[in-house]
């Protein structure tokens, strides 16, 4: 790339990253946008750089993956049912090139924890004159919809990973001020994991925080660490309505049991166990069954729950499977499970040396367990992006091994 179209191409893709956090409002810029960088990378195509990139073993199965999941689809007669969840798979293949070929992947970092930053900061007053206005310290389920701008979910997954951004930078910069910034910024999203009380992300990010430390503290102050980080997590949660609801079901007063207040409030107790029911009704060991077919069944066992009230909210919400290990197997079989496992495995060999970008991946794993990344636009966007961070996090030193 000459320097203009390099310039532009950096700015473009940066202005995505600080996006993301803002897809429900930004989609159409977003998709306008990966098209301008698709537009100029075929028009300073170089064959070189697409060889080295695609020679990369981890991107090398994805692509084996993609077209596994297409011959499905074909053979399967569902190409046209499944083209939602194919798409969004065969783009993120396409927005990890476009994402890899940008020089300065500085700038796609600090592009994005700018928009996690903005989304978290509008989200957090949000919340904050609700409780004033209300004086109530617990969130009801219907003003969460209102109050977030990011999905909660993925908000909180955005945050993690930009913790482990700043960690990274933290560690490595001399600079005085910037040291501030980035101390600013982590306390700033560690407030905010609480404040919108992101279970899954409140749990990553403690797994990511303690690994983080622990690597750069001396043998004898691990055991003292984990143990005061352990309490500290605890009391928050005990002392937090918003998070001893959502952790501990504590305004559930009828049910004495954890288990059986896990199995009536959690969603994801009853589509996991729909969705067992499905593998073994189905017997999809192989080749799998189709996503589209995957949620038909999903629909059909929600028809059967017993509570009205619950079984219609259910079938409003449509819910997939929440489990992008278990959606593939029931989607793709036993062998489509085992080429995305295959990926993940080869990045995570190429990732574990570093402790930022071993738990860049790590977050993503434990991600992938309770969503569906390939069902949304989004997803797929934030698949391709932390992948890419761990990469370009692994050895800054080598970072221009593709685009320079």
């Amino acid at each position: 790339m000459n320097t203009r179209l390099e310039k532009t191409y950096t700015y473009l893709a940066a202005a995505i990253c600080l996006s993301i956090p803002f897809m429900t409002y930004a989609k159409a810029f977003v998709n306008v946008t990966m098209i301008c960088l698709l537009g100029i990378l075929i028009l300073v195509f170089k064959k070189d750089k697409i060889i080295a990139l695609l020679n990369q073993r981890y991107l090398k199965i994805f692509f084996v993956f993609l077209i596994f999941v297409i011959l499905f689809s074909f053979f399967n007669q569902s190409f046209f049912n499944d083209f939602s969840e194919t798409r969004k798979i065969a783009q993120t293949i396409l927005l990890l090139m476009l994402f890899s070929h940008v020089k300065n992947k500085e700038v796609l970092i600090y592009g994005f924890i700018a928009g996690t930053f903005i989304s978290t900061f509008i989200t957090d007053i949000n919340i904050i004159n609700y409780y004033l206005n209300s004086f109530e310290f617990l969130i009801s389920g219907v003003a969460v919809k209102d109050l977030f701008i990011t999905q909660r979910l993925y908000l909180g997954f955005f945050i993690v990973i930009s913790i482990i951004l700043l960690l990274e930078r933290y560690s490595k910069i001399s600079n005085k001020k910037a040291k501030y910034i980035y101390l600013f910024l982590l306390v700033f999203f560690l407030i905010s994991l609480f404040l919108i009380a992101s279970r899954s992300a409140i749990a990553i990010a403690f797994l990511a925080l303690t690994s983080s430390i622990i690597y750069n503290i001396k043998n004898k102050y691990r055991i003292g660490f984990l143990l005061t980080a352990f309490i500290i997590f605890l009391a928050i949660i005990l002392n937090s309505k918003t998070l001893s609801k959502r952790f501990l079901y504590s305004d559930d007063s009828i049910r004495t049991s954890f288990t059986e207040k896990i199995k009536t409030h959690e969603p994801r107790y009853d589509i996991w166990k729909f969705s067992t029911q499905i593998f073994k009704e189905e017997k999809p060991y192989f080749f799998g069954i189709g996503t589209f077919r995957t949620q038909e069944l999903l629909v059909s066992k929600y028809q059967l729950m017993p509570i009205d009230k619950r079984k219609n909210w259910f079938i409003e919400r449509n819910f997939n499977t929440h489990n992008q290990y278990l959606d593939i197997v029931l989607s793709y079989g036993i062998i489509g499970l085992f080429v995305f496992l295959f990926f993940l495995k080869e990045i995570i060999v190429l990732c574990y040396k570093n402790i930022y970008s071993a738990n860049l991946i790590l977050s993503l794993v434990l991600f992938l367990l309770i969503e569906n990344v390939f069902h949304r636009q989004l997803g797929s966007f934030i698949f391709a992006l932390t992948v890419t961070f761990a990469v370009f996090t692994i050895n800054l030193d080598n970072e221009k091994n593709i685009s320079s």
